[in-house]
């Protein structure tokens, strides 16, 4: 779950890594002792038929989806909620890499890890009989799936329509339920994005905070504009503090200091070493340059959570985002808003998972599963 990077020192070659990637059925809990059933994935349609993908590309369908390969770490998470995670056969994730994935999901822990950020062992993916495979647009796994025989869905977003034509479009190659699921997620996304923007957009530019969300700490690496990130920011109720385009960029610590930001959100791709969030929170408090940080001195310093997939980039949980930052960066307009309970109603409605409390805090505090 957590790409970490130290505040002293980290290999170059993670940069690269962190650049490419884009940050971009019923299960039993031990922990929650009960589970909601998965909707089954209509797998089945009359003929094998077209689906368009995020780069205009109409794939070619067959008409039963039995065995699913996904090479997007966040896209994983849809086709759990649209009821076809036990489905997948082939993926890029690790149980390390998303433990409450693999918490909510059991089967995913029977699909073999054939991916890498980058490219795709070809040899290990084609002894799982993938009938279709899901794709970044930001990796170059796509010409090699595809020049044997794999049918490649490139899938991309930078907005929350996009996020929603993601999801629909996952659905049309799923089947008629995972539609109707689809539609239900879209719905959930358009009302909770309506409920917080009501009260935000009401929130003069002055009472707006500057935000810095920070992926990395050593290289420093922030998201800008032009993104998801920036979206949530601004939905939120905040500004983006970071005057760069685009999610995962390099700075220098002259730069933030300029920026002056309000708050600073960290990744979990920040944390440190094998550091929990709050760990590294704390040694901010005694690093010579962020300590002297408004935001880390007047303890506007936060975590961000990680669930299924972060809920900060690029994936449903996005839902989550926007009401777990507006209530962090507006506590007293948003009072009422609960977010454990959130929490555990989206886990319940769309991951087919029933958490309990102790779980859902677990998450909104980006710790792993006990």
């Amino acid at each position: 779950m957590r790409r970490r990077g130290g505040v002293v020192t980290l290999a170059l070659g993670a940069v690269a890594a962190m650049l490419i990637a884009g940050c971009g059925g019923s299960t039993t809990g031990a922990e929650a002792g009960s589970t909601s059933s998965a909707s089954p994935t209509s797998a089945t349609s009359s003929a094998p038929h077209s689906v368009t993908d995020s780069t205009g590309v109409a794939v070619r369908i067959p008409g039963a989806v039995h065995r699913i390969a996904d090479s997007w770490p966040a896209h994983n998470e849809v086709v759990q909620m649209l009821g076809g995670g036990d489905k997948i056969v082939a993926t890029v994730l690790t149980p390390s890499s998303a433990p409450w994935l693999y918490t909510i999901s059991p089967a995913l822990r029977q699909a073999k890890t054939v991916f890498t950020s980058t490219t795709a062992n070809t040899e290990e993916l084609l002894t799982t009989h993938p009938d279709v495979l899901f794709n970044n647009t930001g990796t170059q796994i796509q010409a090699k799936t595809t020049s044997v025989g794999v049918p490649t869905l490139q899938l991309a977003f930078q907005t929350f329509d996009g996020l929603k034509k993601v999801v629909n479009t996952t659905a049309d190659v799923l089947g008629p339920e995972a539609r109707t699921q689809a539609q239900r997620y879209n719905a959930y996304l358009d009302a909770k994005l309506a409920q917080i923007r009501a009260t935000s957009s009401k929130i003069p530019t002055e009472q707006r905070p500057k935000v810095l969300h920070i992926y990395s700490l050593n290289p420093l690496v922030v998201d800008g504009t032009d993104s998801i990130i920036d979206e949530w920011i601004t939905a939120a109720g905040g500004r983006n503090a970071a005057q760069v385009k685009g999610n995962v960029r390099p700075t220098t610590t002259e730069a933030v200091a300029s920026w002056n930001p309000d708050v600073i959100i960290l990744a979990s791709s920040a944390f440190t070493g094998n550091d929990t969030g709050q760990q590294t929170l704390a040694k901010l408090t005694s690093d010579p340059f962020w300590k002297n940080q408004p935001a880390v001195r007047d303890h506007h310093a936060y975590v961000n959570p990680t669930g299924g997939w972060h809920w900060d980039r690029y994936g449903i949980e996005e839902a989550l985002q926007i009401q777990w930052a507006a209530k962090t960066l507006h506590p007293a307009e948003f009072a009422g808003l609960n977010i454990i309970q959130e929490t555990k109603t989206f886990f319940h409605d769309f991951l087919h998972y029933t958490l309990t409390d102790a779980q859902a805090k677990r998450i909104v505090d980006a710790e792993n599963p006990a």
